[in-house]
């Protein structure tokens, strides 16, 4: 059995964590985890739901010593971790607070707690499974994905190697990324472990939080986040103390690492990697296209045309693990990633990649966020020459309309690929960790039902008000009744608790159905609608 040390701390006094409330040392921190780990119920495994950075850790490491799996959950949603109740009979939920209608065991006391006894870091035998991942769910049900303690401490020495950092480098490390998911559990976890770096407590999602973050640090700080969240504090925030920026979870479009470049005079970093692997390969995308594989990592490419898939092997993975995505491989061992191979989609006999076509609508100037899909109807009409297989688009803008954000795609994309219906939408329903899941997305389309109509030759229209023709209130609502079979089917639909008409319809007169599943039941509105550019 071989030991490695759960973290590289040293001395009593180094700084594990900084934030409001001053530095946390490595006396404190490990004698609060050997508390912990004491009073710990008796299981395999435990859903460790804890949202600060110092309970997150507090509550891994404690698990680490008492030998069990910490399972962290691919969102804070309670179905995402109820799930894991389900799937891992006898496990326990860890939070530093009650959670409603489960006996969690709760830590609060025990962030509390001072350095008690001598300084102490355990050694923890490098074959145990520490952590189970999940995937997102992005695109299906989430995986569960093993990590042993050796595999995730070979990753963080990596992962430091790649940024430069020399041993016990003078950084520190604000996340705004949740520990539970794999880029925040490594890069806000494992690698200020590793590299015996302080990592902030808190997890500034807000400019005005991630500036305050920066100057509690007290040293140079890099900074993990999201391209999502890299935008707000581009409109103004100083970010003094900012040493550096690791983007990944999703695209980050090379305008947006160009201006932050720019605007903190740093770099930025992005990240590639998956929950099965961990990182894999970076690049600086202000300035490169191509992805440089972290050292020790080795992709091969087998088979060839559509056939071709790749396979990542790395001494930080259990495994070689063949990847969902499409490359260009190239000679030197970089790469251009061309799309989640899940994601390539056929219109009109042409192909594209829908994370190509996400990167030409969030590159536009004036975009805040944005989405390519194919609706319900569209993913259920598998043959790709049928009429109703269209891709449809959601954008966030304060400043663009929809034929401004269409004029822009057609410099863009192919024609074939313009989205046809395209919504622009408040905020698009990403989860913690930046993540649009299926579920997210048609609950999307439930809300942003395409325009309809029903002509005056409708057989309900004659007779309707002779002279002053109307809509029959029956008629929208069996439209209702179709949209709700449409968008729900796996639910039935029983019967019609309460409807109000608030003023007439005319036939041929455009309108739109908005529905959402509220618990067992569907809410809907029927709105005229403005017409959209097409």
């Amino acid at each position: 059995m071989s030991l490695m040390p759960l973290a590289s701390h040293r001395a009593a006094g180094d700084a594990v964590l900084v934030g409001p409330a001053g530095v946390v040392s490595a006396a404190t921190f490990f004698s609060q985890a050997a508390r912990l780990a004491l009073a710990l119920p008796q299981a395999r495994h435990v859903i460790n739901l804890c949202e600060t950075r110092h309970g997150f850790m507090l509550g891994f490491a404690a698990a680490l010593t008492r030998g069990q799996v910490s399972l962290l959950p691919p969102g804070r949603a309670r179905a995402d971790w109820e799930a894991l109740l389900g799937r891992y009979p006898g496990a326990y939920v860890l939070s530093e607070k009650p959670v409603d209608g489960v006996d969690a065991f709760t830590l609060e006391a025990f962030v509390e707690e001072r350095a008690r006894g001598a300084f102490d870091i355990p050694r923890i035998d490098s074959a145990a499974v520490a952590a189970i991942l999940f995937t997102s769910g992005s695109t299906g049900e989430p995986a569960a994905h093993a990590k042993s303690w050796g595999r995730l401490c070979a990753g963080a020495r990596m992962f430091a190697s790649r940024l430069g950092w020399e041993e016990r480098s003078g950084h520190a490390i604000v996340g705004s990324v949740p520990p539970q998911h794999m880029f925040g559990f490594e890069s806000t976890v494992m690698l200020p472990w590793q590299s015996g770096v302080p990592v902030h407590a808190g997890d500034p999602l807000l400019a005005a939080d991630l500036e305050t973050a920066l100057g509690e640090c007290g040293r140079p700080a890099w900074w993990m986040t999201t391209a999502m969240l890299m935008r707000a504090p581009l409109r103004g925030a100083s970010l003094a103390g900012l040493q550096g920026v690791v983007a990944s979870t999703m695209s980050l479009p090379a305008e947006l690492a160009r201006a932050a470049e720019e605007a903190w005079r740093v770099t930025v970093i992005e990240l590639y990697g998956s929950t099965e692997t961990g990182a894999l390969a970076t690049r600086r995308t202000a300035s490169e296209t191509a992805w440089t594989p972290m050292r020790g990592v080795t992709l091969r490419a087998e088979g060839a045309g559509e056939e071709q898939r790749f396979r990542a092997e790395g001494d930080h993975i259990e495994a070689p693990i063949v990847l969902g995505d499409a490359l260009d491989l190239h000679a030197d061992g970089s790469f251009h990633w061309l799309g989640r191979t899940a994601d390539l989609v056929k219109v009109g006999g042409k192909r594209a990649s829908l994370f190509t076509l996400n990167l030409a609508l969030t590159g536009i100037s004036g975009v805040d966020d944005g989405v390519f899909a194919f609706p319900p109807r569209a993913r259920a009409a598998g043959d790709e020459s049928h009429p109703a297989r269209r891709l449809a688009a959601f954008f966030v803008s304060e400043t663009l309309d929809h034929a401004q954000v269409l004029t822009a795609l057609r410099e863009r994309i192919d024609p074939s690929f313009m989205p046809r219906p395209i919504h622009r939408v408040a905020g698009l329903p990403r989860n913690v960790n930046g993540k649009l899941t299926q579920a997210a997305l048609d609950e999307l389309f439930a809300r942003h039902q395409p325009p309809q109509s029903i002509a005056a030759n409708h057989p309900c229209i004659a007779g309707h008000f002779p002279g002053d023709p109307r809509v029959p209130g029956a008629a929208l609502l069996a439209r209702v009744a179709d949209a709700l079979r449409e968008r729900f089917p796996q639910h039935a639909l029983r019967e019609l608790v309460q409807a109000r008409f608030h003023e007439a319809l005319r036939p041929g007169e455009r309108f739109s159905i908005e529905a959402r599943r509220e618990g067992g039941r569907a809410r809907f509105e029927v709105r005229r609608a403005e017409r959209e550019p097409e």
